[in-house]
């Protein structure tokens, strides 16, 4: 049996056997003309590949005709993101080994600066562009970042976790590959200064006092100084960790720098560590999922970000990131699984209850492109939906 990629369909393709779905489901039969429409139920029901014993037997001028014919522009964009999304799944665990590895050579890094000592960032940069490589591959990576349990390690896995959002920014802004490496490292030693803190300080499960908060706005010249004067660190690369506590309405610190002031990386940064803390467990406040995380940035803090740099954040995330919970007018409930940058109101859905609240455990996918009548009413936590993204991908 030989397979093919629903990609890689067109109407008016014919094959001289039956065309199966799997080894009991047939598609079409032998010598039947696969449509427009069949295509659509294919990438619907999340098919990505049919298999045939057969061989195409169709003349080019009659597939070219019906590709002309039935104007298939918008199934294009769809076939991407079903292909983009099911390319995704299967990275999740290399994304942990990367997570993993990069995490310990961060902790590597801040266990040396706690105790005084020098330190290489080697073994960081091997993992930074792994990291690279992954991000390059699915731009959609970081969903797996969601849920990944940082225990008592909170400062490397969000370290970790920021510079693949900054990398997202610095790909979408066509960063060269020296510039992304120059950004990727910054971030990955964003906190560096932290670990010249208490203990006690960095897992408090209350509020800080005055006291401690101004012995913690001490950490970026702490961590700037720490990686020149231990790791001979670039000051373009160190500045990340001196600056990405700065505002663009100049209330940051340590420095109060505002606008163009404040070095790119670290605006970039900026953006990219603000919105990881809010989509991560805290002692003193429950994790923001993605769209309502993009939401408190926009409503409460657009005056602490460069805003160019913030609108290429939420166009390469969209309206509704990846992963996104969504409501619909007709009450069923689905997972967002990608989206047209053009039209972000109207992604793809993957569909979770039914309008019935009926749990849906096929693989039914929703297109608001096509769909017309159906649009999201609200965008739902975790909480709200009773469900959990990682069992629902």
């Amino acid at each position: 049996m030989r397979k093919f990629m629903v990609e890689e369909l067109k109407p008016g393709m014919r094959f001289d056997k039956p065309v199966y779905i799997d080894s009991n489901s047939m598609f079409v039969g032998a010598n039947v003309t696969i449509s427009e429409g069949d295509i659509k139920k294919l990438m619907k029901w999340g098919i990505v590949e049919i298999e045939t014993a057969g061989k195409i037997i169709s003349t080019e001028a009659e597939i070219k005709h019906a590709t002309l014919r039935s104007a298939v522009s918008a199934t294009n964009d769809t076939k991407k993101i079903l292909s983009n999304y099911n390319n995704l799944l299967k990275k999740r665990k290399t994304l942990i080994e990367v997570h993993k590895e990069a995490c310990k050579a961060v902790g590597d890094i801040y266990k040396a600066i706690k105790n005084d000592e020098e330190f290489t960032t080697d073994e960081l940069e091997v993992c930074l562009g792994h990291i690279i490589n992954l991000i390059r591959e699915n731009n959609n990576i970081f969903l797996f970042l969601y849920g990944l349990d940082e225990g008592k390690n909170y400062l490397m896995y969000h370290s970790v976790n920021v510079t693949f959002y900054a990398l997202l920014i610095g790909i979408t802004m066509k960063y060269s590959p020296h510039k992304l490496r120059e950004l990727g490292l910054g971030t990955l030693l964003i906190d560096a200064g932290m670990a010249k803190m208490p203990v006690y300080i960095t897992h408090k499960q209350s509020n800080l006092t005055e006291q401690e908060f101004n012995l913690v706005k001490t950490h970026p010249l702490l961590g700037f100084r720490a990686l020149r004067q231990l790791g001979g660190v670039r000051e373009k690369v160190a500045i990340v960790s001196l600056q990405h506590h700065e505002q663009y309405d100049g209330k940051g610190y340590p420095r109060g720098f505002k606008g163009n002031m404040i070095d790119e990386y670290a605006r970039i940064s900026r953006i990219a560590d603000s919105y990881e803390a809010q989509i991560v467990n805290r002692s003193y406040r429950k994790k923001r999922l993605f769209y309502h995380a993009m939401k408190h940035m926009l409503s409460s803090g657009i005056n602490q970000f460069d805003p160019v740099i913030l609108r290429i954040f939420l166009s390469s995330m969209s309206v509704y990131p990846i992963g996104s919970i969504v409501k619909l007018n007709d009450g069923s409930i689905g997972l967002v699984i990608g989206s047209v940058s053009q039209k972000p109101l109207r992604p793809l859905i993957k569909l979770i209850f039914d309008r019935k609240q009926k749990r849906i455990t096929e693989n039914l996918i929703i297109d608001l492109l096509e769909e017309t009548s159906l649009y999201i009413v609200k965008a739902l936590d975790e909480t709200e939906s009773a469900v959990n993204i990682l069992d629902v991908l």
